[in-house]
């Protein structure tokens, strides 16, 4: 992990004032993106903090370069903007994003004790046709394509809330191995030790389990199929056992399974009972609820997808390199959101701090930060019309 100063999150973060600007937000978005290297056009009049407060201004209202600079008189047009974004270096690039949300979520996590991280594979639709087939990943239907781009990620959960930790593209030929394993050789980097691992069930892998375990005990669900392990859900009481995955093959392991029984009192419609199995390493000694409890603290990324699918540009581009940095600033906004509503909005109480209700991410925020950049880049007011309306002989219902 690099070192990169932030001094004016610092600043506001240490010694805040009785009140945060509209203003603030917008520079303190800045000063994340402006972290991220751009070499630029030589012999260009332009800076990156131009290019990157057109970037800002798509991703706060969810819209794309060419909504920007169409709309507003003080910015660059689309093709230069373009031009400088595809001067993005990738490693260099996501080694910043990654360097950047390890600093802001290190401003709110102790260095001492241990942390459960959670991992996943989120999926972004790709529409188009790529150079590169490998780009892509397949996934279920959905926005009108099975093509997506694929991103592992590392969450921390920590005070009741999720910090992104690392985000990694998962090229075509990428393995889910490979791609755990380089995350959390990111995530390895941090100043405190690893306690447990959370994941879904993509964790069901004899490779990815053993890529896990190298790092801490995984806590995951198991997948439904094998003779064996149908045998040991079916049942009506919750208990702990052992079953073997990958039996007679390269990867085989015992594992000890935790097979937790619930009651669907109408949850969706179901009803009866509700048989869950849960390899649940480094947990041998608690309970199939306990175990349940333990993986359940995952459910809380979801809301950092949700949240951090508000802040990300639209973009019709074939670089994957531009689309990844539109996923980076995403993150790396919710990550400011969050540690700005927790270290310097939420009141200290006993047992924990109350967070304010009315910071949102969408309202508060991003529309905060939209404010300022309109006002700053020229937004549109006015429309030039073509001084003649409908044409005559037009029947029309304005009476």
């Amino acid at each position: 992990m690099c070192d990169v100063n932030l001094p004016k999150l610092k600043r506001i973060l240490t010694d805040p004032d009785e009140f945060i600007s509209n203003s603030q937000l917008k520079s303190l978005s800045m000063e994340l993106l402006e972290l991220i290297p751009m070499e630029g056009i030589e012999g260009s009049g332009l800076d990156s903090d131009q290019i990157m407060e057109v970037v800002l201004r798509a991703a706060v209202d969810q819209t794309s370069v060419n909504g920007v600079t169409t709309s507003t008189e003080d910015t660059p047009n689309r093709e230069t903007v373009m031009d400088w974004l595809h001067t993005l270096e990738k490693e260099t690039m996501l080694d910043a994003v990654n360097d950047i949300l390890a600093l802001v979520a290190m401003t709110v996590l102790d260095r001492d004790g241990s942390r459960t991280i959670c991992i996943d594979f989120m999926n972004n639709p790709f529409h188009g046709c790529p150079d590169d087939e490998d780009e892509f990943r397949r996934m279920s239907a959905r926005d009108g394509t099975t093509k997506c781009h694929r991103y592992c990620t590392a969450f921390v959960l920590a005070q009741g809330k999720p910090l992104t930790l690392a985000v990694d593209p998962v090229d075509g030929k990428d393995s889910k191995a490979d791609a755990v394993e380089r995350v959390l050789a990111r995530v390895e980097t941090y100043p405190f030790e690893i306690d447990q691992i959370l994941m879904d069930r993509d964790a069901f892998c004899g490779e990815l389990i053993g890529v896990l375990r190298e790092a801490a005990p995984p806590v995951f669900p198991v997948r439904t199929g094998k003779e064996t392990l149908e045998e040991k859900l079916t049942t009506g009481s919750s208990y702990m056992t052992e079953e073997i995955i990958c039996e007679g093959k390269e990867h085989e392991q015992t594992y000890p399974l935790a097979v937790n029984v619930t009651y669907q009192n109408g949850d969706r419609g179901k009803s009866g009972l509700k048989q869950t199995g849960y390899a649940a390493y480094g947990l041998e000694d608690r309970t199939p609820r306990q175990v349940a409890q333990v993986y359940n603290h995952r459910a809380q990324i979801e809301k950092s997808y949700e949240t951090f699918r508000k802040a990300r540009a639209l973009t019709t581009t074939p670089s994957t390199t531009i689309r990844l940095f539109y996923v980076g600033v995403g993150f790396l906004l919710e990550q400011l959101w969050v540690v700005l509503q927790w270290a310097v909005l939420a009141r200290p109480r006993r047992g924990g701090r109350a967070l304010p209700t009315d910071f949102t991410f969408n309202d508060a925020f991003l529309h905060g930060v939209e404010e300022v950049l309109d006002d700053e880049l020229g937004w549109k007011d006015e429309h030039q019309t073509n001084d003649q309306g409908l044409p005559a002989g037009h029947e029309h219902g304005l009476g």
